[in-house]
């Protein structure tokens, strides 16, 4: 069992790195849907006028102002912010791991690959203890095994991430030196990717996106390498940039050390195109995904739109001794010290415990986990939490 003192401490080395990005393209596609759909409201109400017209129905009546359409028809009520103990907001999506394996090996929540399953390190007692990835199916209440570790490596946290159907991760093999390691997610052996020495050992974020491995430097800069090995290539104008969660990166890391300075714009990779973060004034540590970002005020915590539109004051983010520099996670949710906000929704999720630790992995973690009673971990997932709609 992990002591209270050893979780704190995971949870202060748990920098969270923001998610994915993209407001201003999400503004642009978003309004020619809106153009779009006022054509199809013209040609609807000129067959709405024919049936009034033949039938004598008494139905919805589309007016034409100011040279726009107007639906009548109002619209749905948005949802009822709420504040609620998590096992009765998202009942789905909290479950218990022991953290002790059958074998003996102390179990660590990582990061969440499905709305049913999260991977886990593994480790048996000791200094030099061997290791392994399992999958925990929170659904059949158990777990399975991914891979190995190599053993004379030591696992770097945080490292890992996912796509669904491979994991990767770095370990240290050496001063300065990193190994990139692969196995796919069903199980298998772990393979050796590629080594990094010298400055290009100093990894911030690693992600998975099907036949490539990327990430960051800490200095800045993003690379790619073949899933399969092969020679890292740097990707073309990323110099100063921060992989957040492919394809989107920031011109600011993550993490407590760094948390002061606002991100101001949002890359895609796969474009090389950027979108401006506009903050309000006076902000400290802006963080953005494609929709929302958080950030920090005099008055305290707040949400944002990329834009700077739609600001929202936010109590009691996650972070010690400040709240940390990052965006909401899966676009939606804001972990705080004792629970989790939906942006989507407004309600708030309590969690009662003592430490509430964020799941550290290589790109933004899905996970958060609490002791609830001796031996065993309280898991939220966030991939299993309700739709909004």
């Amino acid at each position: 069992m992990r002591s209270e003192d050893e979780l704190i401490g995971a949870l202060r080395t748990a920098g969270e790195h923001a998610p994915d990005g993209g407001g201003d393209l999400l503004a642009g596609v978003a309004l020619r849907r809106r153009r779009r759909t006022r054509r199809r409201v013209r040609v609807l109400a000129a067959a709405a006028a024919v049936v009034v017209l033949s039938v004598g129905i008494r139905g919805a009546v589309l007016s034409r102002e100011g040279g726009g359409d107007m639906a009548t028809t109002p619209a749905p009520e948005p949802p009822v912010p709420r504040s609620a103990p998590v096992e009765e907001l998202w009942p789905g999506a909290v479950f218990t791991l022991p953290v002790e394996a059958p074998d003996g090996a102390r179990r660590v929540p990582m990061t969440g690959i499905s709305p049913t399953e999260v991977l886990v390190l593994a480790r048996m007692p000791g200094k030099e203890g061997r290791g392994r990835l399992e999958v925990y199916d929170s659904a059949a209440e158990k777990s399975r095994l991914v891979a190995e570790l190599p053993g004379s490596r030591q696992f770097v946290i945080p490292s890992l991430a996912a796509d669904g159907r491979n994991v990767v991760w770095q370990v240290s093999a050496g001063k300065s030196v990193r190994e990139i390691w692969t196995a796919p997610l069903a199980g298998g052996k772990a393979r050796l990717v590629t080594e990094l020495t010298g400055s290009r050992s100093d990894l911030d974020a690693i992600s998975v996106n099907g036949d490539q491995i990327i990430w960051s430097e800490r200095s800045g800069g993003v690379w790619r390498v073949p899933l399969a090995g092969g020679a890292p290539d740097r990707i073309t104008a990323t110099d100063g940039l921060h992989l957040l969660r492919w394809p989107w990166a920031s011109d600011a890391p993550a993490g407590p050390d760094l948390d002061d300075r606002n991100q101001t714009v949002l890359v895609d990779l796969t474009l090389i195109t950027s979108h401006e973060v506009d903050s309000r004034p006076g902000a400290k540590g802006v963080r953005c995904g494609p929709h929302w970002c958080l950030g920090r005020g005099a008055g305290g915590s707040f949400l944002q739109r990329i834009n700077g539109s739609d600001l929202r004051d936010i109590d009691g983010v996650f972070g010690h001794p400040k709240p940390l520099s990052m965006a909401p996670l899966l676009n939606r949710f804001v972990p705080l010290k004792h629970g989790v906000h939906d942006v989507a929704t407004g309600s708030t999720a309590t969690i009662k415990a003592r430490t509430l630790a964020l799941g550290t992995a290589g790109e933004p973690s899905t996970i958060l986990y609490w002791i609830k009673k001796q031996g065993s971990w309280e898991v939220l997932n966030l991939a299993a939490v309700p739709s909004a709609q």
